[in-house]
């Protein structure tokens, strides 16, 4: 207790004035995914609003080999350490006022759900390729029974799932063009790369909302 009196008193007096970091995310970037962020929120909204994000399920953790979690979590880590600053603090920003706007279903507004898939997209198109695919390929390794996307998804409404599912890979697809393009990346990606993708922006979105509660 006398350790973390003295450690914030420390912090007390060394305040760290808070700045605003440059985005590597060019403007051009910036705005298709806004625009595709948009237009996923708004087809993918009554799917969000289907699912009980009260239910106990989202608290469990996925039956693993501890050591495979703790080396998903490392990936993970890495990957967030090189995300673009500007986007990732928009990011949290976002997560910060839906939480702060939810409603007692532990539902966010159709507008903070845009922002926050806005900056996720921003922060994933920040990161290498690589990074990605060593985030999903770890991840992969954990969800290995087919039984749990199948739970989920037979709790869902197929309409509203499949709309969510198109307008999202249309999003996925902004997200890489811009990833390509701020990166100078040339070619196109591989059925796995976009797996990849798809993947890690759905992992990040869900993280963010059971976060929320």
């Amino acid at each position: 207790y006398e350790a973390l009196v003295k450690f914030t008193e420390v912090v007390k007096a060394n305040p760290i004035t808070p700045s605003n970091p440059a985005t590597t995310v060019s403007a051009g970037s910036a705005s298709s995914i806004g625009e595709a962020a948009g237009k996923l929120a708004t087809a993918s909204y009554p799917f969000m609003k289907g699912i009980d994000w009260l239910d106990g399920l989202w608290g469990q953790t996925v039956p693993t080999n501890p050591q495979k979690t703790l080396r998903a979590i490392d990936k993970m880590i890495v990957m967030g350490a090189q995300m673009d600053s500007a986007a990732l603090k928009e990011a949290g920003m976002a997560h910060v006022k839906a939480i702060q706007n939810m409603d007692d279903k532990a539902m966010m507004t159709e507008e903070d759900y845009k922002a926050i898939l806005a900056g996720i997209g921003k922060t994933v198109a920040s990161v290498p390729a690589a990074s990605v695919m060593d985030v999903y390929n770890s991840m992969g390794g954990l969800v290995t029974s087919p039984g749990i996307p199948q739970h989920v998804y037979g709790k869902q409404n197929p309409k509203d799932a499949l709309d969510a599912y198109m307008a999202f890979m249309e999003f996925k697809d902004t997200v890489r063009a811009a990833q390509q393009k701020d990166q100078g990346i040339t070619g196109m990606f591989n059925a796995e790369q976009n797996a990849a993708l798809i993947g890690i922006i759905v992992f990040i979105n869900v993280a963010g909302v059971l976060f929320m509660r």
